[in-house]
């Protein structure tokens, strides 16, 4: 018979559990209601995965994000686990398919998103499974005093009014309130609470109040080695911060959603592989990404809230190794954050006018709306009525929140073709325009079916059989397209909207005034805690990030800039007598860890915190674990 430990050592190769992975999956096993609340990198997923392959039927996972649903189903694939997950991108046929393999056949875990819980369709499907629990991940997301409230999260509750199973619900980050609320929402009876705490001695948190932040960026990245994460807020610094860096000798790419599906799959691997050492990135990148020796997390911006930098600075020193976090601010960072309870939470005037731009942008006619999805581009809109792309989207939250429509995550959909005429006259067609006769000679000879149906074109692989470059293949379908010749449908990768509402008159239109307030105020309270958090030089800052999630008794970590400081001030003479020691033997040769340790009598904490010290202070540095004077 299967055990929890036998499932670990078949499908994850591991000998162990790690913290209360095993206690949960036993109270799981149990049929007990459960909340488990595990820091970023504490091994949530393996706390559902192993059930669901010890009990029968199908596990549903509810997840917010398509490219955490990806991720996930990708990774169990790989190690032969039959998983599955339902996404606006994908067609009818290949949806009604998943759900009778879930029915019929032997899918132990499907991943859906929380709108699709209100799906008719989903519903129908979901009562003919045989479903052995859910799992709701990110479940913070249920929560308006949560950074991150879906709507759709408090629907969750009623799927146990079809099937009675147990639920699990799991998150990285959660304050009193919001755990409070992911219990009553949820409706979980009895639950059993398991919350590990934040505190992890192998990661230094740091604050840096720089007014030139690049200096101060790169003398971080050339002292630390390894592989790390730069966050900041906006598409096009990310490209800019990546490029100062190349031209430093580092090996850093950029990532942002804005970039085709492709080459976030290419630069996301080349960083996986350690062929980049260094992503810049908006806080589009790392969720649900598996690696564990990521060595600095470095926020070129200040975060909006304690809750997303967590979770971000997180992704360091998953693998029990010493890593860094720090934070590079100044007074512009300062100032916009204070204002950003406007930009965030725009007040219903704003509102009203931003959906009525939506409803005549997307031509949605008075009296029509639901039903149908959109295509939508931030940027073409933006653009458009001559707004920031930054504030569309956070208009379209509000919205959102509001129950006006919903948004999906990037809908992904391949370029494709289909010919309008028949034979005769595209041959007519390719005599008068020569220019053009080598593309449709291709087109005809690789696409079969491409006069009957929308045929899925490569314009890549059009170009490179051609000796072309891609601008001019894309020009050329275009042309065709525009004379009739056929409809060319050009890649996409856009979320789409879907009205909830009828379309009504602009006099008709209301909000949600006191809701609307609500997370306005909520907001500035997680600006005010972000903003004491790196303003404060008194307190430990693993202390005051346990203070904010309600962890009794918060214990100094010992590491981060705040402590190592009061060590420095406190230390006395010992600890700058063996700083001197420590100098002057590196400043012979080169030594490991061990090897100073046999030439300088102390312990082996007080030795690691003073190279710890000496390194910040670019005295010495660590090469191939090897310590040395710079």
């Amino acid at each position: 018979m299967s055990t929890p430990i036998s499932i670990l050592q078949k499908y994850w190769g591991y000998n162990s559990f790690r913290g209360n992975q095993e206690d949960i999956i036993n109270q799981l096993l149990q049929g007990n209601d459960t909340l488990a609340i595990l820091p970023t990198g504490g091994g949530k997923s393996i706390c559902y995965q192993v059930p669901a392959l010890l009990k029968e039927g199908v596990c549903i996972v509810v997840s917010p994000l398509i490219a955490l649903m990806q991720d996930q189903v990708q990774q169990l694939r790989k190690r032969r686990i039959n998983a599955a997950m339902i996404t606006s991108g994908m067609s009818s046929r290949k949806i009604d398919n998943t759900y009778s393999n879930c029915v019929f056949g032997d899918t132990k875990l499907l991943y859906v998103s929380p709108e699709r819980l209100q799906n008719d369709t989903f519903l129908t499907r979901f009562s003919e499974m045989n479903i052995s629990f859910i799992a709701v991940d990110e479940a913070h997301c249920i929560s308006q005093w949560g950074y991150d409230f879906r709507p759709s999260y408090q629907a969750i509750h009623e799927l146990r009014e079809i099937h009675q199973v147990p639920l699990i619900a799991l998150t990285a980050t959660a304050t009193p309130k919001v755990k409070t609320d992911i219990v009553e929402k949820l409706e979980l009876q009895n639950p059993t609470v398991f919350q590990t705490s934040l505190l992890r001695d192998n990661l230094s948190f740091s604050v840096r109040n720089e007014h030139a932040k690049m200096p101060m960026l790169l003398k971080i990245l050339s002292k630390i080695n390894g592989s790390s994460i730069v966050y900041t807020m906006s598409r096009g610094k990310t490209k800019m911060i990546a490029e100062a860096l190349q031209q430093q000798g580092l090996f850093a790419d950029f990532y942002h959603a804005g970039l085709s599906k492709e080459v976030r799959e290419q630069r996301q691997n080349s960083w996986v592989t350690n062929e980049t050492r260094i992503i810049v990135a908006t806080n589009a990148f790392g969720m649900g990404i598996d690696k564990a020796d990521v060595r600095s997390v470095i926020h070129f911006d200040l975060p909006e809230s304690i809750e997303a930098y967590y979770q971000e600075a997180g992704r360091a020193g998953r693998d029990g190794k010493n890593s860094v976090a720090v934070i590079l601010y100044n007074e512009k960072d300062l100032k916009r954050l204070d204002q950003s309870k406007e930009e965030a939470y725009p007040d219903k005037h704003v509102l009203k006018n931003m959906l009525v731009g939506l409803f005549n942008y997307l031509k949605i006619n008075f009296g029509d709306g639901p039903g149908k999805p959109h295509l939508f581009s931030f940027y073409e809109f933006a653009k458009a009525y001559d707004l920031e792309p930054k504030f569309v989207f956070n208009c379209v939250e509000s919205l959102k929140r509001d129950g006006w429509l919903e948004l999906t995550d990037a809908y992904y959909s391949p370029s494709k073709f289909q010919f309008l005429i028949g034979n005769e006259e595209l041959y007519r067609f390719q005599v008068k325009h020569p220019r053009y006769e080598q593309l449709l000679k291709f087109m005809l000879r690789t696409y079969a079916g491409i006069f009957d149906t929308t045929t899925r074109i490569s314009e890549d692989q059009m170009a490179r059989q051609l000796n072309e470059k891609l601008k001019e293949v894309k020009q050329k379908l275009d042309y065709l397209h525009q004379a009739r010749i056929g409809n060319y449908y050009p890649q996409n990768n856009l979320p789409l909207i879907y009205f909830l509402k009828h379309r009504p008159q602009r006099d008709e239109i209301e909000f949600d005034t006191m809701g609307l307030n609500f997370l306005r105020e909520r907001h500035q309270q997680r600006v005010d805690a972000m903003l004491n958090y790196v303003e404060q030089n008194t307190k430990c800052r693993t202390a005051v990030i346990q203070e904010y999630f309600g962890e009794a008794e918060p214990t100094p970590c010992g590491v981060c800039d705040v402590c190592l400081a009061r060590k420095r001030k406190t230390s006395g003479q010992d600890d700058d007598q063996l700083s001197q020691q420590i100098i002057q033997l590196l400043s012979e040769k080169e030594y490991t860890f061990e090897g100073i340790r046999q030439s300088i009598k102390c312990s082996k904490n007080q030795l690691q915190q003073l190279l710890d010290f000496l390194a910040r202070e670019e005295i010495i540095e660590l090469n191939n674990n090897y310590w040395r004077r710079k």
